[in-house]
């Protein structure tokens, strides 16, 4: 769909044909009704205040956020981040958050590497035979 454009002027003391009216209406309901272009390539579309998206949204380019991002109350505790990998099926990874009772904050190490959860790190076990505790990270 194009973008929307005005296809009639009106001059103040001329007549109006009811047809034009008609016709700049018809384009203004399609346009909001259909899928609007809100810019064109390269160009920025700003919206001042809010902006609600009641549907499911596919963004094919980087998206950048200059404030938090805060994923609502609504989807409960089903709310979550997720990807999908390399293949599109059934299987995604979530990240989610329980109810929180006060702030909360997770930093990540300013590290390369993989987060480990409790179920990767084994129990420590002491050899009595060598003197060595196995299984131990020590920092």
């Amino acid at each position: 769909m194009t973008a929307l454009a005005k296809t009639y002027s009106f001059t103040a003391g001329t007549a109006i044909v009811a047809a034009q009216v008609n016709e700049n209406f018809d384009d203004v309901v399609d346009w909001a009704t259909n899928t609007p272009t809100l810019s064109a390539t390269s160009k920025i579309t700003t919206i001042a205040g809010a902006l609600a998206v009641n549907q499911t949204s596919t963004f094919t380019g980087l998206a950048t956020f200059s404030a938090n991002i805060k994923l609502d109350h609504t989807q409960g505790a089903n709310a979550a981040i997720y990807w999908e990998g390399a293949t599109d099926n059934d299987y995604e990874t979530f990240l989610r958050a329980t109810d929180p009772t006060a702030d909360r904050v997770i930093t990540l190490p300013n590290n390369s590497g993989t987060v480990a959860l409790l179920t990767d790190i084994t129990d420590p076990t002491w050899n009595d035979a060598n003197n060595v505790l196995t299984n131990s990270v020590f920092n």
